[in-house]
């Protein structure tokens, strides 16, 4: 009976030892975390140490990437805006050159005393993808941008050789500073047909040297030719032109026989024969007099290239398909 008893006081006060110690350590616990002071284990405190230490070698280089990407950024919007600038001044500067000089040298036809402005291949291109409108309405970009100021500096070189082309007095028979200007500034070699609207002539060269001249007669004021480059992208012998439009629109013309017709541009603009004209040269792409009569001869074409038929005979003979062609 006392040794169950002793057995008994001997748990017991175990027991309190046992509870007296969580007591004692929940205390020290509590004590700790209310004065700030946190106990680790040592292996914890090192992987914090490292990621404390990465913290601080990753954050600055996340900012420094962030500052590098967003000065790029700020760099391409000035980039942008620049070259947005230049091509709509440049765009704006073509079409005022157009306009002004159009006032000054302006073409009056005795035939239905009418006046013309002669630049009309180029103000009638405006807001068209010709002249550059088009592709600088669209653009985005810096390429875009850039894309549009090398086609209005091409067409301003156009005009400006058009424009010196006026006031040269050498005979469309011999070769034209302003042919071998463009030639230069496209770097052609080879044969190359150049078309002068204000002449109303073609010639032929072959490696910058004068091969053939003729006259032509090219778009009216209402359906101009197309200005710039080009190259014969198919040939048609001994063929029919038919129209594309209705009976009683402006521009019909009943099933039309052509001998020697080649494509410069798609769409239907041909270099071809035409057999019904009587007159080529200054002025028949204007209302003008023809004895084959006024309805289809007495004014210029619908776009194309009109040649006589012995001379729409050479060139077909002595082109190829690839062969360039430059209008101005």
């Amino acid at each position: 009976m006392n040794k169950k008893k002793r057995s008994v006081s001997r748990e017991l006060i175990g027991a309190g030892i046992c509870i007296t110690s969580m007591f004692i350590v929940i205390l020290l616990v509590s004590v700790l975390h209310k004065g700030g002071t946190h106990v680790q284990h040592p292996m914890h405190y090192r992987a914090n140490k490292k990621l404390h230490v990465l913290k601080e070698r990753v954050v600055p280089d996340m900012q420094e990437i962030e500052r590098g990407f967003a000065e790029r950024q700020i760099q391409y919007l000035d980039a942008l805006f620049m070259v947005q600038n230049q091509a709509h001044g440049l765009l704006n500067w073509y079409h005022q050159e157009i306009v002004d000089w159009g006032k000054t040298h302006q073409y009056h036809d005795q035939y239905n005393k009418q006046t013309y402005q002669p630049d009309y291949e180029y103000s009638q291109a405006e807001g068209s993808p010709l002249d550059g409108a088009d592709v600088v309405k669209s653009a985005h970009t810096i390429n875009d941008y850039q894309t549009a100021i090398k086609l209005i500096t091409t067409n301003f070189m156009h005009l400006q050789a058009m424009e010196a082309d006026y006031a040269d007095k050498t005979s469309w028979k011999h070769s034209h500073a302003t042919d071998l200007q463009l030639i230069q500034y496209h770097h052609l070699s080879r044969r190359v047909i150049v078309i002068s609207f204000i002449e109303q002539a073609c010639r032929v060269y072959q490696d910058g040297k004068l091969v053939k001249a003729f006259l032509i007669t090219s778009g009216r004021f209402n359906d101009p030719s197309p200005v710039g480059l080009w190259h014969i992208s198919r040939r048609r012998w001994h063929t029919i032109f038919k129209s594309r439009v209705p009976v009683g629109s402006p521009n019909w013309y009943p099933d039309t026989p052509i001998n020697y017709a080649m494509e410069y541009r798609t769409g239907g603009y041909y270099l071809h024969d035409s057999w019904w004209r009587a007159y080529y040269g200054p002025g028949t792409n204007f209302p003008h007099y023809d004895p084959y009569g006024e309805e289809f001869s007495g004014s210029g074409s619908h776009g194309c290239i009109n040649l006589s038929l012995e001379d729409a005979a050479w060139l077909y003979a002595n082109t190829a398909y690839g062969t360039t062609v430059v209008t101005y």
